[in-house]
């Protein structure tokens, strides 16, 4: 039997059979066994959905439907899903960690995910988008500043008063 994979990697093969690109292809670029794909490629032919509609399908519903050849517990999952919608909503606040959220996680689950599972859950829902921007400068004619994070204290060791100050942060580039 060909690995078993998680139905985010079955996607991502039928995307990239419908884009036309062979089956050794899809292999490399995704890192698995040409004869993996070749028995998913054999599934998703030997099912009554033509790609297009096993493409729209969630990964709930996709894992349902191919559950004995995906590594995904759909009830486990599912609840870890759920868990990431409020994940994500936190994910701005000042001091978010994952591993924070991940201890509310492992309190509440009664089977939960270990914690490098749960990042790459996390990452493949909610793909990091990297930007990037090329400033055009002259060296040392300009200079960038900006106010870093959260205010920190200083205590007073005299009369314990606690003040709060801003982080001033500049660089020439």
């Amino acid at each position: 039997m060909a690995n078993i994979l998680d139905p985010m990697d079955l996607k991502q093969i039928l995307t990239l059979h419908i884009d036309g690109l062979s089956n050794r292809r899809i292999a490399v670029i995704l890192g698995i066994s040409r004869n993996t794909v070749n028995t998913y490629i054999k599934l998703f032919s030997a099912s009554d959905y033509p790609f297009t509609s096993l493409l729209e399908l969630d990964n709930a519903a996709l894992a349902e439907l191919f559950s004995s050849y995906t590594t995904i517990d759909t009830d486990r999952h599912n609840e870890l899903m759920l868990f990431f919608e409020g994940v994500n909503r936190a994910r701005n606040h000042p001091g978010f960690t994952f591993l924070y959220h991940y201890q509310q996680y492992v309190e509440q689950s009664k089977d939960p995910y270990s914690y490098t599972q749960f990042l790459e859950h996390y990452r493949r829902k909610y793909p990091i988008e990297k930007g990037s921007m090329k400033l055009d400068h002259v060296a040392g004619q300009e200079m960038f500043i900006d106010f870093a994070g959260k205010k920190l204290q200083i205590v007073d060791r005299d009369t314990g008063e606690v003040t709060n100050v801003e982080v001033f942060v500049a660089i020439l580039p």
